[in-house]
């Protein structure tokens, strides 16, 4: 069943997470995986239904944050024909499509609160009703959830139902940011060279020291899905099968970072209160970038809450 390049890992951290993920998988209570975007959070999903019971049955995917509000109550629910304007024919949707099966309901924090109420009484009854019907039919399904946003900051912010986040995360299940697991950095970065290479039908025959050296020590803030960007490009641009520096596309620098010099340059004299405004300014616009701007994932490590950075981020004039 481990047929994904994420499942085999020397981080203790991801370990455990696969661990929860074996745990769950037999249950039929719903799970919530938490994590930043491309960290693989889909896999995952598929790791539980594979280890599941209910590996040779459906695997349904609905990405919310695809579909416009009014739209994605169609997708998940399905629609009678003539139920609205378009609507040439009946369609079933995702619920019907998963009977029996697993249903992945991806970005949930992107669902509108009056969407968050139909779906919290089909989680809880079982019971759907197509747009237009005017019955319910039932459906047995096994609920995964994943988001990429702090759940308890939106019921916080009025953003999710406070009812409709317990229902659907039983089980919570954290992947862990790349970041956080440089042991399998070299590892993945060499699984990925090996799926390009076959790919895109090129030998890579050598890659540059200092090439090597960025891809071990970017932090990668975009997770599984940037690092395999970066190595597919890098193949492509490849010449004679040596990937050197121009592989590398411009947005990315391979010169190693260099030690602060002792005596640090200033070009005028400001007030206390400027400098140190201006200082906190460049630091969070470097903690954002490392984070890849994920708001919750920068406040939870700089110990502040998600309110406290939105209101230093407006202050300070940062996108």
């Amino acid at each position: 069943m481990r047929q994904s390049y994420c499942l085999e890992s020397k981080s203790k951290m991801f370990r455990d997470a696969l661990r929860n993920c074996e745990d769950v998988a037999d249950s039929n209570v719903n799970v919530m995986i938490l994590g930043e975007s491309g960290t693989g959070k889909d896999v995952a999903a598929r790791y539980i239904h594979a280890c599941s019971d209910r590996w040779d049955k459906p695997f349904v995917v609905v990405n919310c944050s695809a579909y416009p509000d009014t739209l994605l109550e169609s997708e998940l629910f399905g629609h009678e024909q003539g139920a609205f304007t378009g609507a040439t024919r009946a369609r079933e949707g995702r619920f019907e499509q998963a009977d029996t099966g697993t249903l992945f309901i991806d970005e949930i924090g992107d669902v509108s609160l009056s969407t968050q109420v139909k779906l919290l009484r089909a989680i809880e009854t079982k019971q759907i009703e197509r747009i237009g019907a005017n019955q319910s039919q039932q459906v047995e399904f096994r609920l995964i959830s994943a988001t990429n946003k702090d759940p308890f900051t939106e019921v916080r912010a009025g953003r999710m139902r406070e009812d409709f986040l317990y229902r659907i995360s039983t089980i919570v299940i954290r992947i862990p940011a790349l970041r956080e697991r440089p042991e399998d950095i070299e590892d993945l970065v060499r699984y990925f060279l090996r799926r390009s290479q076959a790919e895109f039908r090129r030998e890579i025959t050598s890659i540059a020291p200092k090439v090597w050296d960025f891809l071990m020590r970017y932090s990668y803030p975009g997770n599984l899905r940037e690092m395999k960007n970066i190595v597919d490009r890098m193949v492509v641009l490849s010449e004679g099968g040596v990937i050197d520096e121009r592989g590398l596309p411009i947005l990315y620098d391979v010169t190693p970072t260099e030690p602060a010099a002792e005596r640090p340059h200033f070009t005028t004299i400001l007030s206390w209160k400027e400098f140190k405004r201006q200082s906190e300014a460049d630091y969070l616009r470097w903690v954002l970038e490392q984070t890849g701007h994920n708001v919750t994932e920068a406040s939870r490590r700089l110990g502040i809450s998600a309110r406290q950075l939105f209101n230093k981020i407006s202050d300070y004039g940062l996108r």
